[in-house]
């Protein structure tokens, strides 16, 4: 059996495209991690199965039992309650009880925030945001996500909410968006949304990626 060390954390990034899971110290350095696709189609119950698997491997290869798990979630999620929201990119998981289950399924308490939420906090702590007060972190990714935070403390709306900056209209009646409204942000600057216009405007011959086109 695996020693609880205090000096550790387990992570857990879930994505509409992957699911990145690891350690991490308490200084905010990675100390083993591994990534899956998210594969919302199997499920909400085969992703908890699945990141379990992936932070016990994580585990053992670093030999030490995290002290609990910090996740970040794509979409709205209660930060308090550990429910999911209304997740466009993790369709069927609305209202499932992310953070219980991982604790069920691990047998360590975890705590969840929207991802960008959880990128902000990590900037503030770690990051290019560590000692700047105020700032506001756009997330872009397979959607658009923001954090902001504001003397040094994470701001949040009513119910815990945050800022969907990605679904702030920029064209009405414009390009349609995974959420069922029209000219989103996230319709346009995303990473799925530069990656075909950049494919349809300038072929390369083979289909570029988001990584790709941010690298040229």
């Amino acid at each position: 059996m695996l020693e609880e060390s205090q000096e550790i954390a387990a992570a857990v990034d879930i994505g509409g495209t992957k699911i990145a899971v690891g350690l991490v110290s308490k200084d905010g350095r990675i100390l083993v991690s591994e990534t899956a696709p998210t594969d919302p189609q199997a499920g909400f119950e085969a992703a908890i199965d699945r990141m379990a698997a992936m932070l016990q491997r994580c585990a053992r290869q670093f030999s030490a039992r995290p002290a609990g798990i910090g996740v970040g979630c794509t979409g709205p999620i209660d930060p308090f309650s550990g429910a999911l929201g209304e997740v466009n990119l993790l369709p069927g998981w609305q209202g499932k009880p992310l953070t219980a289950a991982l604790t069920a399924a691990t047998g360590l308490q975890a705590v969840a925030e929207n991802d960008a939420d959880a990128t902000a906090l990590g900037e503030a702590a770690f990051g290019v945001g560590k000692g700047a007060g105020s700032f506001l972190l756009v997330a872009v990714g397979t959607g658009i996500g923001g954090g902001l935070v504001v003397d040094g403390r994470l701001y949040r709306g009513a119910g815990g909410a945050h800022p969907e900056i990605g679904h702030f209209i920029v064209a009405p009646q414009g390009a349609p968006c995974t959420c069922g409204a029209r000219g989103c942000w996230e319709a346009y600057a995303s990473g799925p949304a530069l990656e075909a216009w950049f494919n349809q405007n300038y072929p390369q011959g083979s289909r570029w990626d988001a990584r790709q086109i941010f690298a040229a």
